[in-house]
């Protein structure tokens, strides 16, 4: 039996592949190896993808060479991606553990971020579940590539924690080393944000806070992740809902990296900070300093929300019966901001407000803030103005 031409026959008849190279002793398959680049450079048969690649992976002999072969842009699309790796696979098992460790690495290198509205079909034909399944067997820790981050991303977020097997995701060999790259891979974001609003109550989201109930460990993971996605400035819909979903204790508020966050982050995540740092400060975990900056980073935002906010916090924060000149100083600051661009509602009770810390005892009352809150009153309608130049001249007067 010549092997090669045994080889074409099964491949234009879509036969068993598998099963033929997997028979094959050693000399069979090096003579397979030699014809296959040969018959590719004038190849124009798309239907024989699928044994072409069985093929080149069970007789090509290096892992780079078996890498380069299944990358290749004219053997990459394939009809059913998961039932290719699954064939793929099953002839590579025989290979030396270290080899086949290498071509994992490869194949998961090899990745690139799909483009476009059809992005996850071509995580697909990229050939992301053959990497992922060969990851899982060999056990190596996957390379750093943002494209296989996403495409366990997408593979979360349809309901399949990986490749072709539907997994709890407890129970997925991925979980530990992409559970972190969730945070800073490109992909990710549009993966989970698709998934949360296609599966209100059931998304990629929802299971990995499911995940948080059972597994400490990963809820911390979770947490901090958040955290640096906030950080990072990028759009954070997704993980604010994770946030949220997690359900932090106010002692575990990360509260000098949430006022840190605050001017430039995203509308969803400034709402949740707002929240989240007037929960830390009720209970006397935000210290003056930090919450004269949030109120007027709040102030400062565009947003309405964001600036009502600022008012309501600040105006918890004046019902205190005590708070340090830095308090203060902070209210006053934020609240000279809406003597010249909040709305006439925001304006009157910015008002009001200043009036109210002008009774506080002068030493609260000596820094920029007042000196803001002067400075901006002369651009006020009269009656405003004069409300408050009434209160801080009788301050003045008690200095």
């Amino acid at each position: 039996m010549n092997p090669w031409q045994e080889l074409m026959r099964r491949v234009e008849a879509d036969d068993d592949v598998v099963g033929f190279v997997l028979s094959l002793s050693a000399l069979g398959r090096r003579a397979i190896a030699v014809q296959l680049p040969r018959y590719l450079a004038e190849w124009e048969a798309p239907h024989q993808v699928a044994g072409l690649r069985v093929a080149g992976a069970a007789c090509l002999g290096g892992a780079a060479q078996v890498a380069g072969w299944l990358h290749r842009r004219d053997l990459r699309r394939v009809r059913e991606p998961r039932e290719d790796a699954q064939r793929v696979l099953a002839v590579l098992q025989d290979r030396p553990d270290d080899w086949r460790r290498d071509l994992a690495a490869r194949l998961v290198e090899g990745l690139r971020q799909p483009t476009g509205p059809r992005w996850r079909r071509g995580l697909e034909h990229q050939g992301w579940d053959l990497a992922a399944g060969l990851v899982a067997q060999t056990g190596i820790d996957p390379p750093r590539n943002d494209a296989f981050a996403a495409g366990w991303a997408w593979r979360l977020a349809a309901g399949q924690c990986w490749s072709w097997m539907r997994v709890p995701l407890g129970l997925d060999p991925l979980l530990p080393a992409m559970l972190p790259r969730l945070f800073t891979a490109e992909g990710v974001e549009a993966a989970l944000t698709w998934s949360l609003a296609r599966d209100r109550g059931s998304s990629a989201v929802h299971v990995l806070a499911g995940r948080a109930l059972s597994d400490p460990a990963a809820r911390e993971v979770m947490l901090d992740g958040c955290v640096r996605r906030f950080l990072a400035g990028s759009g954070a819909e997704p993980f604010v809902a994770l946030w949220r979903m997690l359900e932090p204790g106010v002692a575990e508020v990360p509260v000098p990296d949430f006022v840190r966050a605050l001017p430039g982050g995203p509308s969803a995540f400034a709402a949740l900070a707002a929240e989240q740092l007037r929960r830390a400060d009720a209970a006397g975990l935000v210290p003056d300093d930090l919450y004269a900056e949030a109120v007027e980073s709040l102030a400062f935002r565009p947003e309405r929300k964001h600036q009502t906010a600022a008012l309501t916090w600040i105006g918890a924060s004046a019902a205190r019966l005590t708070q340090g000149a830095d308090r203060v100083d902070g209210s006053l600051t934020a609240l000279a901001v809406f003597f010249d661009q909040g709305s006439v509602v925001q304006r009157d009770r910015a008002v009001r407000l200043a009036v109210r810390l002008a009774g506080r005892p002068p030493e609260g009352l000596s820094g920029r803030g007042a000196k803001a809150v002067r400075e901006a009153a002369v651009r006020l309608p009269g009656d405003l103005r004069a409300r408050v130049e009434a209160a801080f001249r009788a301050l003045e007067m008690t200095a």
